[in-house]
């Protein structure tokens, strides 16, 4: 009897830091999420001589959404075909910018200008919510640890030769124009998934010279 006892107060002592190390993981792996959506970005421009845009947002619940896009050229019979560019058409990005509810994937949205690639989705019902887990985004300059300003949304669109233009603003709409007259990007950009009950932060990097990192803090 005092043996189950002493198990029973054991095993109640380790509860919290089994949910604790639970959370940790679960925003580890939705940070890992939005590296991954970043990267497929970047291997699929490469691949297919399309530019893709990544978009990341609020979403309908306000925690966070990251979205990837490839740009097409609006032709029907025979396309559409991939366009390179990532600022050349003024209104390539437009079908792209409105939040979206269906998720399916490779579908080709209207007018044929982009296709849907991917995403990763915080405001999904139930440990999210429990969590308050949510993606804040920062933007600036300089290297990683430099000063750097908070945003609700980011737009970054990769080249198939590789190069990054990032915007930011205070809707996906501008956020894509920002990006559209912004030089090639060299400052550091970055996701930081965290917890409102606390834990270690996961941060996606973005920078304009390679693939996005992850890192903690």
């Amino acid at each position: 009897m005092v043996v189950v006892v002493m198990i029973s107060i054991v095993a109640l002592l380790a509860a919290p830091s089994f949910t604790e190390a639970r959370n940790d993981r679960i925003a580890f792996d939705y940070a890992r999420q939005y590296q991954q959506v970043l990267v497929q970005a970047r291997s699929r421009a490469a691949g297919t001589g399309s530019a893709h845009l990544v978009l990341m947002t609020p979403g309908t619940g306000g925690r966070g959404v990251i979205r990837a896009y490839a740009a097409l050229d609006g032709t029907t019979g025979g396309g559409p075909n991939p366009v390179a560019s990532c600022r050349a058409n003024p209104t390539q990005w437009a079908t792209a910018e409105p939040e979206i509810t269906d998720y399916r994937t490779d579908r080709v949205l209207g007018g044929n200008w982009v296709r849907f690639i991917n995403f990763a989705e915080l405001n999904r019902a139930g440990v999210n919510e429990t969590m308050d887990l949510r993606a804040t985004l920062t933007v600036g300059d300089g290297d990683v640890g430099s000063p750097s300003a908070p945003t609700t949304h980011l737009a970054v669109c990769i080249t198939p030769s590789g190069i990054t233009y990032v915007g930011s603003g205070g809707g996906a709409g501008a956020a894509v124009a920002a990006m559209r007259g912004a030089p090639p990007f060299t400052g550091i950009a970055e996701a930081r998934i965290v917890r409102g009950t606390g834990g270690l932060r996961r941060l996606v990097t973005i920078s304009g010279g390679g693939a996005p990192r992850l890192r903690s803090e």
